[in-house]
């Protein structure tokens, strides 16, 4: 088909930060098949960052947990079938994205023969390349299947575009009003202290001392963020900001923890300086919003293919042999030393960020 008409299916059905890092293949794929219309699967926390994408047409959602567990896969497949796309695009590699592929009813499926039930799911097999950044690996994904007219995966824009609503840029520029902050030239420094898993995160003591040092060569307010349940976490900064800053500092160190959705904490990185972060979704938030970012890697490592690329960015790590433990971190370090956190200075994570700012 020559894309009039076309009708094209692409599952990203892993964590928001996956979503994120997919966005550079939508675009290619837009370029290559202008005329197609795309629709993406997607979990419940990532569909409102790709409705109204300039490249996406439409967004459906699978929801794992609720709507879509046991008999509501069926109601699902019902959905995508009723579509009746022509091809389908699958880099996830879960078997519940293997089913859903299998039974879509889609003639021309394409996905990774490492992927669950891959021998039923797809008829179009490719590799994944684990020497290359996420990025590139979706895009060579493209390139090597549907797509290979396009140009060496190195050459195509790796830029990330989320799109930002209305309502979340309202909610941020409110929440920087009710904190007195958005005056002229003035942008938080925003610090994501937390991560789902536990060897992710880097210390509280470090990311007090580094509030410190941020306070002091920029003078921003300092926010600390992430969902209500990372509320303690920062709580536990603040507690150590109290024994080792001075008082004048402690007033601009804030948890705003739980008052942002990811909507509006996006929103709001597109209105700060800077994005401080573990290796999780909010650096990619960082790098879609065109902030400088820094991200700091402990259990994992920069060469598994998450770190961030933007051209303003940088990774804060110490070499120890014992790393990456695990592709996804872990509840505690397997050693015991939790070294790959625990060494890590505020110094060290400061001179990264003078780095990627001044």
């Amino acid at each position: 088909m020559d894309g009039t008409g076309l009708r094209i299916l692409v599952i990203q059905t892993a964590f928001i930060g996956d979503v994120v890092l997919t966005t550079p293949m939508l675009r290619a794929l837009r370029r290559s098949r202008p005329d197609a219309e795309i629709t993406v699967l997607v979990k419940p926390e990532a569909a409102p960052f790709l409705k109204g994408h300039p490249d996406i047409d439409d967004v459906m959602v699978f929801d794992k947990g609720k709507e879509h567990r046991y008999g509501g896969m069926l109601r699902l497949i019902r959905q995508i079938r009723a579509k009746k796309f022509h091809v389908l695009l699958s880099p996830h590699q879960s078997h519940r994205t293997g089913l859903l592929a299998m039974f879509s009813g889609i003639p021309v499926r394409y996905g990774y023969a490492s992927a669950g039930f891959a021998q039923f799911a797809y008829n179009r097999h490719l590799k994944r390349d684990l020497s290359e950044h996420e990025i590139y690996r979706l895009l060579l994904f493209l390139k090597e299947g549907y797509c290979p007219e396009l140009p060496p995966v190195h050459e195509i824009d790796s830029s990330l575009i989320l799109a930002e609503s209305q309502s979340s840029a309202l909610k941020a520029v409110q929440l920087l009003d009710s904190l007195a902050i958005g005056g002229r030239g003035s942008k938080p420094v925003l610090l994501a202290i937390s991560s789902i898993w536990p060897t992710k995160r880097w210390t509280p003591y470090g990311f007090a001392e580094l509030a410190g040092r941020l306070f002091d060569a920029y003078g921003q307010e300092i926010l600390l963020v992430g969902s209500k349940a990372d509320s303690a976490i920062a709580e536990q900064v603040l507690s150590f900001a109290r024994e080792m800053l001075p008082a004048s500092t402690l007033p601009h160190i804030r948890n705003i923890c739980g008052q942002t959705d990811l909507l509006t904490l996006y929103s709001l990185m597109k209105r700060s300086m800077l994005v401080v972060s573990n290796d999780s979704a909010p650096v990619h938030f960082g790098c879609a919003a065109g902030v400088p970012v820094v991200a700091i890697f402990g259990a994992t490592t920069p060469s598994l293919g998450y770190a961030p690329i933007a051209q303003r960015s940088a990774v804060a790590e110490i070499d120890l042999p014992c790393r990456p433990c695990g592709t996804h971190g872990a509840k505690k370090c397997p050693l015991e030393h939790f070294r790959c956190m625990k060494d890590l200075t505020a110094a060290q994570v400061f001179e990264k960020v003078r780095a990627v700012v001044e």
